[in-house]
């Protein structure tokens, strides 16, 4: 079930695409966003999108689908922008529809120039929300990639969600290998629904030990909406390091519902990243065990560039909403049928990783 399969055009030039040392980025941003419901105007075969059409009770049409294409591009142009990178290097993406909202939003003039791209399947999902994986050419260089479902004998026979979505590639300097998810929601309950997302993360860390298997020094990033917070089981069972449960801890999150946050979009790193431990929100309990797994491969990965230095839950002023019974929460799209003309329902999160050649040495 997770052998990986190879994309069937081979970069025969693979080596002679990578960055020139004298370009390379000095931060690397990489980021998370739920687009909530980005859906285009067109029915779908086998999906149940008949709510976002013309036809709908919304009156989903053209003009209302153009608004949201171009606040999703404004985030992502705001999201490269941090920290003065010169356009994001990853963003995966939840609940998209498909391929067309993915061009429309990549083809907005504000982020046209950075040619963008995309890395997109559809899953058996019956609303037809999917996750993808924008990224930078620039900076990133796809290799292989490919769906893992959910679905086995006792798990979601009866029917389908959101395939986790796997991706290996050169990102600056650094071998990396990407899952984006989209885990089960919590509908019923969270006690009720909690098994659905254990399995999700035991799917998510068997894909991780198959890679790790047969390269024990893989550098991992997981991200998405795993609709669950950062203390609870299914995350935790990873086993990786987690930046944004300082956040979490705080009372702080991306997503809120009946006055009360939590943080269900989030980015995990496995234990084979260098992590800046100048890092002001590791506090010291945590340096030391981080610098007991750093030493143990120091050595080893010391020619590595990236290392991870900071987190972010994102939140401009545009994507807050300012009044009315939300005032305070994600500027969404949607209030039921009445068109908000906000962005998502979710705040993006993202992580900054730097050269190390940049950086003073941690030692």
């Amino acid at each position: 079930m997770f052998l990986l399969k190879y994309k069937s055009t081979v970069y025969l030039a693979f080596l002679c695409l990578f960055p020139n040392n004298n370009l390379r980025a000095q931060q690397v941003v990489v980021g998370f966003y739920n687009c909530e419901n980005f859906y285009d105007t067109i029915n779908q075969v086998n999906v149940v999108d008949e709510e976002f059409l013309p036809s709908s009770s919304k009156g989903y049409n053209s003009r209302l689908y153009d608004s949201k294409s171009n606040n999703i591009a404004s985030v992502i142009y705001c999201l490269g922008n941090l920290y003065k990178s010169k356009g994001i290097a990853l963003l995966g993406v939840a609940e998209i529809e498909n391929k067309n909202v993915l061009t429309s939003v990549l083809n907005n003039p504000l982020i046209k120039k950075f040619n963008y791209k995309f890395i997109h399947f559809d899953s058996k999902d019956i609303r037809g929300i999917d996750v993808a994986l924008i990224y930078n050419p620039a900076v990133f260089k796809p290799y292989q990639y490919r769906p893992y479902t959910l679905t086995d004998a006792t798990h979601f026979d009866t029917y389908s969600t959101r395939d986790i979505l796997y991706i290996q590639g050169m990102l600056d300097s650094t071998w990396v290998h990407i899952l984006v998810n989209h885990w089960p929601s919590r509908r019923g309950g969270e006690k009720v629904s909690s098994e659905k997302r254990i399995w999700a993360a035991t799917v998510c860390k068997r894909i991780m030990d198959s890679v790790l298997d047969r390269e024990p020094l893989a550098k991992f990033i997981v991200m998405g909406d795993f609709n669950d917070n950062p203390n609870n089981k299914s995350l935790k069972s990873l086993k990786l390091y987690n930046p944004f449960l300082p956040f979490f801890k705080k009372g702080l999150g991306s997503m809120a519902y009946r006055d009360s946050w939590s943080l269900f979009d989030q980015i995990l790193l496995n234990y084979n990243w260098e992590i800046d431990l100048n890092n002001k929100d590791i506090k010291e309990f945590q340096k030391v065990e981080l610098q007991k797994k750093e030493e143990t491969y120091r050595e080893k990965i010391k020619a590595n560039e990236l290392i991870y230095c900071k987190s972010i839950i994102y939140k401009n002023s545009s994507l807050i909403e300012t009044e009315g019974k939300y005032q305070g929460y994600p500027k969404r799209t949607w209030n039921g049928d009445q068109y908000r003309g906000g962005y998502s329902d979710h705040f993006p999160v993202a992580i900054i990783l730097k050269a190390k050649s940049t950086l003073l040495d941690l030692k």
